[in-house]
């Protein structure tokens, strides 16, 4: 019979730090040397607060930058499929509240004509009339989509609710109907012009290259130039506590969330409230689910995860329930999230070696390396935040867990969501002194 093997400590980790350069037109470069890695990451990261965009017209940045891939003026449509093809490359794009993004992922033997595809697109985007209609249609019929989908639609309206009616990173970031419908061509490329500027523009680029990418670089963005912009950053607010019911007649089943105000990664509490709200319900083996799945039987899972943004940010509870079980499951869900049962030693433990032992697997790759130094651009972390935040978990006691937790925790203040058939649920959830208001979509 063969042996089990040892489990070993985990190895001395730490993030890679990169080189900053600047092209000889401003624009900075953040170089991470990653030996091993073939496979080369990029981002060009554009700085944009979707709060600038035209009441009438939010969802314009995410239309523009869905173009972003599909072609340049250069090599228009199929042309710059073709090219991307034969160059093994991959190009993606990513839209949050403070920015888009530009990605991609070649071989390092392809990283020359692969980036001067990119800078193509960035710079002299092809923005035909047809694309702008098609991607039009795209977006339209994705909010379809996701009102058709109760996980989903929760999921869109936990975040309206959760956040001030004012914020615009509380809406859709591709938009809503009425103004998706009402773009234009004329709108989406003089918006992608005011947009895609120089001085908005970071390169992001992660693998094992030498500083000969530096010259590529210059060469495929240091004559760029354009107007210079002010960037700005839009401040979040909480929005008001209660319970929403959106009517889905029939379902026998109910999408739910329910979340608070929470913190982002500069309170000197994040550390501990990682720690805490695993054990209350970010593990399969926390609180939440060994209750409600594993003892009630009332859903497949359930999961409390906080969201962190560049000041604030929120956490919330999601899971899917029976329609006869909702009520209950939100009441046993609310008492849970009150830890009024003091937190262990062993789940703050346990917990610790859970998120100390992932880390350095999420930052494995050059990809994954490049997605996280971006997430610190975006949200003005220096380059050395996560090992900070890795050391950090060692330090957290149970005290400090269990303090932190119940300073930001506030089950009297929650915002819950529950998208299902409002006539069984209601009756439900005013029992439980949830005071729903329903609604419609």
């Amino acid at each position: 019979m063969t042996s089990r093997p040892e489990v070993a400590d985990p190895q001395p980790w730490s993030f890679p730090l990169p080189a900053h350069h600047r092209l000889s037109n401003g624009i900075p470069v953040v170089l991470h040397q990653l030996p091993g890695q073939h496979v080369i990451s990029t981002t060009v990261l554009v700085r944009a607060d979707l709060a600038r965009e035209p009441a009438a017209q939010e969802g314009i940045t995410a239309l523009a930058a869905r173009l972003l891939t599909e072609g340049s003026r250069a090599h228009p449509g199929e042309r710059f499929a073709e090219l991307l093809e034969n160059n093994g490359a991959a190009m993606g794009h990513q839209v949050t509240a403070e920015g888009v993004q530009v990605l991609m992922d070649v071989p390092a033997t392809h990283l020359a004509p692969a980036l001067g595809l990119v800078a193509e697109a960035v710079r002299a985007p092809e923005l035909t009339d047809a694309d702008v209609a098609r991607h039009q249609q795209l977006r339209l019929g994705a909010i379809a989509q996701v009102e058709a989908n109760s996980a989903a639609l929760a999921n869109r309206e936990y975040r309206r609710r959760i956040l001030a009616a004012e914020v615009r990173a509380g809406r859709p970031t591709g938009g809503d109907r009425e103004q998706v419908a009402a773009l234009t061509p004329d709108l989406v490329r003089d918006w992608a012009a005011s947009l895609l500027t120089p001085d908005r523009v970071t390169v992001v680029v992660g693998g094992d290259v030498g500083d000969e990418v530096l010259d590529t670089l210059e060469a495929c963005f240091g004559d760029w130039t354009g107007p210079v912009s002010t960037v700005t950053t839009s401040a979040l607010a909480p929005g008001l506590p209660g319970c929403t019911i959106i009517d889905r007649p029939g379902s026998v089943q109910a999408d739910v969330r329910i979340g608070g105000w929470g913190i982002d990664r500069a309170d000197p509490r994040w550390p501990d409230i990682r720690l805490a709200s695993h054990a209350v319900g970010g593990g399969f083996n926390s609180r939440l689910n060994t209750v409600l799945r594993e003892e009630k039987g009332f859903t497949y899972g359930v999961r409390l995860g906080f969201s962190p943004q560049r000041q604030g940010g929120w956490f919330t509870t999601s899971g899917s329930f029976r329609t006869e079980v909702v009520g209950e499951a939100m009441s046993l869900a609310r008492e849970i999230l009150a830890a009024e049962q003091d937190l262990s030693a062993d789940e703050i433990d346990q917990a610790r070696r859970y998120l100390t032992g992932i880390t350095p697997l999420q930052f494995a790759t050059a990809d994954g390396v490049v997605d996280q130094a971006t997430l610190q651009l975006l949200m003005d972390l220096p380059d050395d935040y996560l090992d900070r935040a890795h050391a950090s978990l060692v330090d957290v006691t149970l005290d400090s867990a269990t303090d932190a937790y119940r300073q930001i925790v506030d089950v009297t203040q929650l915002t819950s969501v529950v998208v299902g058939d409002a006539e069984s649920l209601l009756p439900q959830l005013t029992e439980a002194g949830f005071a729903p208001v329903v609604t419609q979509i």
